[in-house]
């Protein structure tokens, strides 16, 4: 399982630069095995949303309704909190590599670089 950031779902859908292209030919190798917490869920439709783009809310909901998403359980917020007492990340960012690691994903995507040194043995690949 390869838990994707929000970072990568947006780059996914709305990035038409080499970065968009890289990520939907990631996409396609890796097929159905990519998971989202309900987290990415809330940070991908909050600018559409804002902006009243009903059409890319409704994107996001069709393409985040194919992708399994994952419980964020009580345990990942208590590895939450060393991630990021530890490393000093961004709560956020925390909870998705928690969420990951409680899942025993075998990957993580995104394009924050730090989140590599956080992952403890879990493959990041960023982009």
């Amino acid at each position: 399982m390869i838990y994707v950031d929000s970072n990568i779902l947006m780059y996914l859908l709305e990035d038409d630069s080499e970065r968009g292209d890289a990520v939907r030919r990631r996409f396609s190798e890796i097929g159905r095995d990519v998971v989202v917490s309900p987290l990415v869920a809330m940070e991908c439709l909050v600018v559409p949303i804002r902006d009243g783009n009903a059409f890319l809310v409704r994107t996001y909901e069709r393409t985040l309704a194919a992708i399994r998403s994952l419980e964020i359980a009580p345990e990942a917020y208590l590895n939450a909190a060393r991630i990021r007492a530890r490393h000093r990340l961004k709560t956020i960012d925390s909870i998705h590599l928690a969420t990951a690691q409680f899942h025993l994903c075998d990957g993580f995507w995104t394009n924050d670089a730090r989140l590599r040194v956080a992952a403890e043995g879990l493959a990041v690949e960023t982009f």
